[in-house]
């Protein structure tokens, strides 16, 4: 359900994409930030592919949300691999 939420919050909010999300310390909402950002740059590289496909180039704006999308994953599952452990919890 959480994941759900914040995937409708970045859908909902393209004003924000300029912003960096601070990382949540609680390791489950952190591993259900890493989905959510781990779809998005699913989402974006299908529709450049796509796109692709039909002989045509991806807008700026889809290209700019491709690159945030992938900082973003990149940013918080660093951030997930460096303070919880394979199951979740917080490393100590």
């Amino acid at each position: 359900m959480r994941q759900l939420i914040a995937l409708l919050i970045v859908i909902a909010s393209p004003g924000l994409f300029a912003e960096e999300r601070p990382i949540p310390d609680d390791c489950e909402v952190l591993e259900g930030w890493v989905t959510v950002w781990i779809d998005q740059v699913r989402q974006a590289r299908e529709e450049i592919i796509n796109l692709k496909l039909e002989g045509q180039e991806p807008d700026s704006e889809l290209s700019r949300k491709f690159e945030y999308v992938t900082y973003e994953s990149e940013r918080f599952s660093e951030a997930f691999e460096k303070r919880c452990n394979s199951q979740g919890a917080m490393q100590r």
